[in-house]
């Protein structure tokens, strides 16, 4: 299996996008709640299987997510944790996989390929970028439509009892190597919620299925396992050649 490098160290192929490792707080996000950190942690001392971090299962096996834990909550184990940093609970903090390429692709411009085999419920990467609030994620949206550019807000919606967590990702200008990840409605990956420092998640792309050498990366832009399975579809066309195509790309009404 193809392990995950130790830190990103990807670079951006485009001049006006900087390179962001983790998110960082945007307009609309109250920076204290983004910077919070858990106080507390598991008191593991080697593995965690069943604990405060794991929520009663583990959350990856064999460095690979577990198939219930797709619809989340996921929590990794952190600094407050008394488990070492080889803690079976510690996957997505270890950075994205180092066999990610940035290519061309065919009227879609740039896409996210893979140059080894990865497995299927392998972390591939996070979809990184500044978090920004609802109000704002609209009026980005709103302005991208008006000027018809690329899109590259993400909204995800988490269910937990009676409430709703939104949470809005834009890595248009401040992003990682997960905003060249395109839309498919046959996706390869699919984009979970992980918690590590905070309550604010990082969404990250795992391989729901395996993906091959040289095969694009793909992942759903409705959020996948997330969200209700009916398409809120939009107007843009959808150029993902899958055989069951929705022909307009979809969104999250917010």
């Amino acid at each position: 299996m193809e392990a995950n490098a130790s830190a990103d160290e990807y670079e951006h192929t485009v001049a006006d996008v900087m390179y962001v490792v983790n998110n960082i707080p945007g307009p609309g996000i109250d920076v204290a709640d983004f910077e919070a950190e858990y106080v507390v942690g598991c008191s593991c001392v080697t593995e965690c299987y069943n604990c405060s971090c794991t929520r009663g299962s583990a959350n990856y096996s064999n460095d690979r997510i577990v198939h219930e834990k797709l619809t989340g909550p996921v929590f990794e184990c952190h600094a407050r944790c008394k488990c070492g940093p080889n803690c079976g609970n510690r996957l997505v903090q270890n950075g994205p996989l180092n066999c990610l390429l940035i290519r061309e692709v065919a009227n879609k411009g740039l896409g996210l390929f893979t140059n080894k085999l990865i497995k299927k419920g392998q972390f591939i990467c996070e979809y990184a970028g500044e978090v920004i609030g609802l109000q704002e994620a609209r009026r980005r949206i709103e302005i991208n439509k008006e000027r018809n550019t690329m899109n590259y807000v993400l909204v995800v919606s988490e269910h937990a009892d009676d409430r709703v967590t939104v949470t809005c990702i834009d890595p248009k200008y401040f992003g990682n190597i997960g905003r060249y990840a395109n839309h498919s409605c046959d996706p390869n990956s699919i984009l979970v919620p992980v918690r590590v420092e905070g309550i604010v998640p990082r969404l990250c792309l795992f391989a729901s299925r395996d993906i091959e050498n040289a095969e694009e990366v793909t992942f759903d832009y409705a959020g996948g396992a997330m969200v209700n399975s009916v398409h809120c579809l939009s107007d843009t066309p959808c150029l993902c050649g899958s055989n069951n195509c929705y022909r307009y790309l979809p969104h999250n009404q917010i």
